[in-house]
């Protein structure tokens, strides 16, 4: 679910207690970018607690009912079952997803198709980065002059208010920053912003204070799925699709998926061009999607009687891609596009999302997903402003929200958008130390990926990193 101004808002504001006055941050758009990043580190993640999901959808009164549900544990509530978001201008080159060898998730997936895509060899790469982790425990909001005003009752505002934010106590997010930031790390200093704690966890560093993270958040701490192979269960390049299913929302056009005047389109399966609908599963070709325009990517595995839980009648229920150990890979492109002008022009995404929250009402009727009270998104790389270069990252979920609304954190350090060539980037869900990297990578994504190849991702910071 994409709400770009609220997002903005929430990215301005849900900053750390360092002034950006001793940073090299700059604002842009509304909104304030740091440093170019090859890594963010997201440590900490999980929490327990509840959120609302969908239990029925009324198509008389318009109306949805909810119940609880409740998470616990590494990375909850991001170890459900996630589906993987596009919005253009994109061109997708690869995707794919890969579990460790022996995990469960790898009995939804066809042996055979794993080697279907000729594989080349690897090569390793060795990053000279810095890496900095900072730990808050209060929020600062920057108001639109640069002033800083501190609250402990702020909560969202309208969309586009630079004055808002989320209230909570914060832990770590580690930015590994790109070699050109390394020669002068004071200039990264709190240009990170910071991932909310469990209710049950606490802190105890002063506010803007600035040290080493202890061993379990650090990129190099040993992890499980740094000891095995990991074994490719879905696979993507144009034309060819294995175990991964592509779909949009165009339910009711093509043969797929429904329509309603309640709930709008559901979601259907994709053409082949990614926009328009189709009757039955269709790889994604060769193609560039124009901004404001989107599709998703669950697994190949259909859903089947409560399997996947509530979700509208209808409609091709597949399961998304769930553990708290998995990696997604991908390249891509983000081609400017100046054609238009309508909403999110020029302004691409890719994004987890609870795999519920598309099978109900990705968009319309908030009490009809379970977005809203926190079952989890995660912006991989997101522009904010049409025609920005920078990509940001940001959580949201339960975690912080502090009863009131999703919380989340995500940092003001940006990956370089690939306008023209391409960026190829992991993204590891590493349960065993509750974090999830996001890296920008030369490998190759073969159907197995060996256990040095992980930990050199996991370890990007490598033997050179300095902490802030």
């Amino acid at each position: 679910m994409k709400f770009t101004s609220s997002l903005s808002a929430i990215s301005i504001a849900a900053i750390g207690a360092v002034s950006f006055a001793n940073a090299d941050c700059q604002m842009s758009g509304g909104n304030y970018y740091c440093s170019k990043a090859e890594a963010i580190v997201y440590s900490d993640v999980g929490y327990s607690g509840s959120y609302m999901d969908v239990s029925f959808m009324d198509e008389n009164s318009c109306s949805c009912s909810q119940s609880s549900v409740q998470v616990s544990g590494s990375l909850a509530p991001l170890d459900e079952e996630l589906s993987v978001h596009f919005r253009g201008p994109v061109r997708l080159l690869q995707f794919g997803v890969y579990y460790p060898a022996g995990n469960s998730n790898l009995n939804k997936r066809d042996e055979d198709d794993v080697d279907c895509v000729q594989t080349v060899q690897k090569h390793q790469h060795k990053r000279d980065v810095a890496v900095q982790y900072v730990e808050v425990t209060s929020t600062v909001y920057v108001n639109g002059n640069g002033e800083s005003v501190t609250s402990a009752t702020a909560v969202p505002k309208a969309p586009g208010n630079p004055e808002t934010g989320l209230v909570s106590s914060y832990t770590y997010v580690n930015t590994i920053l790109s070699p050109s930031q390394t020669d002068s790390p004071s200039s990264a200093a709190a240009s990170t912003t910071s991932l909310s704690p469990s209710p049950s966890s606490s802190s105890s560093s002063s506010t803007g204070s600035s040290s080493s993270a202890p061993a379990s958040s650090s990129p190099a701490s040993s992890n499980s799925g740094s000891t095995g192979s990991w074994v490719r269960s879905s696979y993507f390049q144009p034309g060819s699709a294995s175990n991964c299913v592509f779909m949009n929302h165009q339910g009711g056009t093509a043969g797929s998926g429904t329509w309603s005047s309640c709930f709008g389109n559901s979601i259907s399966f994709a053409g082949s061009d990614g926009l328009s609908g189709a009757s039955s599963p269709q790889a994604l070709n060769d193609v560039t999607i124009a901004s404001g325009k989107e599709y998703m990517i669950f697994s190949g595995t259909e859903c089947s009687g409560d399997s996947c839980g509530y979700h509208r009648e209808n409609i091709p229920a597949y399961h998304g891609f769930g553990g708290s150990d998995k990696i997604f890979v991908f390249e891509f492109s983000m081609p400017s596009d100046t054609a238009g002008s309508g909403y999110n022009q020029d302004m691409p995404a890719i994004w987890l999302l609870n795999a519920k929250v598309p099978r109900t009402l990705q968009y319309g009727n908030s009490d009809c997903s379970c977005w809203k009270t926190g079952c989890g998104e995660m912006d991989l790389f997101e522009i904010l402003t049409a025609g920005s270069d920078k990509l940001i990252s940001h959580i949201h979920s339960g975690q912080g929200s502090n009863g009131q609304s999703s919380g989340g954190g995500g940092s003001q350090d940006y990956f370089t958008r690939p306008s023209s060539g391409t960026l190829k980037a992991a993204v590891i869900f590493n349960g065993s130390d509750k974090s999830v990297h996001i890296v920008e990578v030369d490998e190759d994504f073969e159907a197995e990926l060996s256990s040095s190849t992980v930990s050199s991702w996991l370890n990007s910071a490598g033997s050179n990193a300095q902490m802030l």
